[in-house]
This record gives C-alpha cells, sequence and structure tokens, in this order.
C-alpha cells in the first residue's frame, strides 16, 4: 500500500472512533441544595440546540427549555405538574429552581454538550492568493 492510501486509511480509522464517541451522549448528575435533590442532566445534539435557540426570543425560557430538555427527572416532573395545573407549558417545570440555580444548569448543560469547547486547530502551512 503506498504512503497517501495509507494514510487515508489511519484518517478514516480515527474518523470512524471520532463519529462514534460523538454518537454516546455525555450524561451527569447534578445535586441541587435547594431541593435536597439530584437531577441527571444530557449533552444536546446540533439539532436539539438549534430547537432550542429558535424556541423564543425571551433567552430565559430558552435556558427553561433547554433544562426541561436535558433531564429525564423534570420532564417526568413535568407531565406530573401540567397534569395537575401546577404548571401551564412543560417548560415551566424548570421553574422549581432559583434563577441562579438556572444559570448555572444551562451553562454547564452547555459545558458538556461542547458549546465552550475551545478548537485547538493550528495553521500548518500557508497558501499563496490564486492569482487571475
Amino acid at each position: 500500500m503506498d504512503d497517501k492510501k495509507e494514510k487515508f486509511v489511519s484518517f478514516a480509522e480515527k474518523a470512524r472512533k471520532k463519529l462514534e464517541e460523538r454518537k454516546k451522549q455525555r450524561k451527569e448528575g447534578l445535586h441541587i441544595p435547594d431541593l435536597e435533590e439530584e437531577i441527571t442532566i444530557t449533552a444536546l445534539t446540533d439539532q436539539e440546540f438549534a430547537d432550542i435557540s429558535a424556541f423564543s426570543e425571551d433567552d430565559s425560557i430558552n435556558d427553561k427549555y433547554m433544562i426541561y430538555m436535558s433531564s429525564p427527572e423534570l420532564q417526568e416532573l413535568a407531565k406530573e405538574l401540567k397534569e395537575s395545573g401546577d404548571i401551564k407549558n412543560y417548560y415551566e417545570v424548570a421553574d422549581i429552581f432559583k434563577r441562579a440555580d438556572r444559570r448555572k444548569i444551562a451553562k454547564r448543560i452547555l459545558e458538556i454538550s461542547g458549546i465552550y469547547e475551545e478548537s485547538d486547530i493550528e495553521v500548518i502551512k500557508e497558501t499563496e492568493e490564486v492569482k487571475n
């Protein structure tokens, strides 16, 4: 096998491994001292993040929706609270948290979703501008 083909095979294998890694949804448990409860949050997919961003023009509502979408326990609780008439919309379940806790939970969801990741790409060769 020539060198170019060998490099491509290696690159393809690394790509497959990265795709498998990215398919695994990261989860994290959070302890909420104000409620003396724990919740699970899961990382958002690109599509979920896009849906949440388009949900409302109000960032605080989007944060509530993101927290609701990211936590299976909150989704279950929201169903119960909606059925009992305690909340009108499912995302309002996030109102059980004080504002500072909502901000921290939302930030943590974004962190485990890779939204705040820094790129480590390096330029190794600059190309010359093509002249006409």
